[in-house]
């Protein structure tokens, strides 16, 4: 059985600790001048939970970067997700549809890279959630895609996986 396994990018991972730790030390420094619930309640709970996140990428990026396992395994009989903080996911490549991309852009730059799995028949749970039947009416295609490759952190460019993934259903065809 032919395995590739995608391992986290270590550069990518670095970056956001390094992005991540400047925010969080500037929170710390600044902490005192910023926080006053009784004159600035607003900027004083947007600055906590901008913190907080950003706290939250330090531990997300420490995770990356002490990953031994791989976050995307694809076979030539199903692809595996595996998630840093939940548990992975088992995709059969005979119930996939067709595979399509979604980047989310901020001022023209791209914040957010993900290839949606479109699948011939989702999940009987997913299918009956009120989630999937408002999709469902807008878009069929976006509808049946229950699962998604978050490409970010992974050490392959997003358009050689995609060709990677539709050459794996053309096999399994």
């Amino acid at each position: 059985m032919n395995e590739e396994h995608f391992y986290s990018n270590k550069l990518i991972s670095f970056l956001l600790l390094l992005i991540s730790s400047i925010f969080v030390i500037a929170g710390i420094l600044l902490g005192e001048k910023m926080i006053d619930f009784e004159e600035k309640l607003f900027k004083s709970v947007i600055f906590i939970f901008s913190f907080l996140l950003f706290s939250f990428g330090i531990v997300l990026s420490f995770l990356l970067l002490g990953r031994k396992k791989p976050l995307l395994t694809i076979t030539n009989s199903e692809i595996i997700i595996h998630n840093v903080l939940t548990p992975s996911k088992t995709i059969q490549i005979n119930n996939i549809k067709s595979f399509f991309i979604v980047n989310t852009n901020y001022r023209g730059i791209k914040t957010n890279r993900q290839i949606f799995i479109e699948l011939n028949k989702p999940t009987e749970k997913y299918t009956k959630t009120w989630f999937y039947k408002f999709l469902n009416k807008i878009s069929k295609p976006i509808a049946n895609s229950q699962y998604s490759i978050q490409t970010d952190f992974l050490n392959i460019k997003q358009q050689k996986l995609l060709e990677l993934l539709n050459k794996k259903i053309k096999n399994a065809v």
